[in-house]
């Protein structure tokens, strides 16, 4: 958000300056703003300056007084939309949402309007509401990746593996070396439970994106599919990345209940709770480790 808001000034002016018809010749006088455009303006940039520093009651109280000032300005809709995610940073869901919900009201077909008010009601749990304006988004523009990806994702989470598969495969084929891709992909293949079509696209995820959960989900694949020697190495370079990731432990320790070493995934239990993992947590996980393949 901090990137797009960085522009916001400039594309306030861009608007306003717009509005006088300006000629080529003209251009150089015409660049003398109102006093009330001027104090507009201002009220902006010191929102962008405010949201740079992650002050975000300040940059909510600029960008209000820069729509009180002027009402009427059709450049406040660009203001309404990053108020609203401003308000969400703070914590303010349901003004957040009333607030990008004027914002759609005032350009109902804005991209950018449009995905601040799905990324607002998915987090809210308003999960089918979410999905349906994905769906707006893909019918404005079907080729953006992000409104597509998360259209799959919440297909997914609904068991709509169909719509899903749809929407990954159609990622793949004009976005085939995107994160968001490949983690589709993955995640897709993961939840059928073919493990082996997943592996490939965790390890390029991996590449791109080394973390925790990649790297999770690649070890997880292996065991599922008894590729221990490819599970063993994946554990151990993701250690090497995360000393203190407990999780890892956990599936060192069913490796190691696996090869018939007992003790060391005894002690890899006692080290994963050492790392915050839950007494609960890592318990249930030993169990559930005695219990396989016994």
């Amino acid at each position: 958000m901090k990137q797009k808001l960085t522009y916001l000034s400039l594309l306030i002016l861009a608007s306003i300056i717009s509005q006088y018809n300006i000629c080529k010749a003209d251009i150089k006088s015409s660049l003398s703003l109102s006093h009330v455009d001027s104090i507009y303006i201002n009220l902006v940039g010191k929102a962008d300056s405010a949201i740079a520093q992650s002050n975000w009651t300040e940059a909510e109280n600029a960008l209000l007084n820069a729509m009180k000032e002027q009402p009427a300005n059709p450049a406040n809709v660009l203001l309404l939309s990053n108020l609203a995610m401003i308000q969400f940073q703070q914590g303010k869901d349901s003004l957040a949402l009333n607030t990008i919900n004027d914002a759609h009201i005032i350009a109902p077909k804005s991209i950018t309007v449009l995905n601040n008010r799905a990324r607002i009601l998915k987090s809210m749990g308003l999960i089918n509401e979410a999905y349906l304006t994905y769906e707006q988004i893909l019918t404005i523009d079907s080729t953006l990746i992000e409104p597509r990806y998360m259209h799959g994702i919440i297909a997914l989470t609904n068991k709509d593996i169909t719509t899903a598969f749809s929407d990954f495969t159609i990622l793949e084929k004009n976005a085939p070396t995107e994160e968001l891709t490949l983690d589709g992909m993955a995640l897709y293949y993961f939840h059928i439970q073919n493990f082996k079509k997943a592996i490939p696209y965790f390890n390029k995820l991996i590449e791109i994106n080394p973390s925790i959960d990649n790297y999770s989900n690649k070890i997880l694949c292996h065991l599922f599919c008894d590729e221990l020697s490819d599970a063993s190495s994946t554990i151990n370079d993701a250690i090497k990345l995360y000393p203190i990731a407990g999780d890892f432990y956990l599936y060192r320790a069913l490796l190691n209940h696996l090869y018939f070493r007992q003790d060391d995934s005894d002690a890899d239990i006692k080290k994963a709770i050492q790392l915050g993992v839950s007494t609960e947590k890592a318990k249930a996980w030993q169990q559930m480790i005695k219990q396989y393949k016994n």
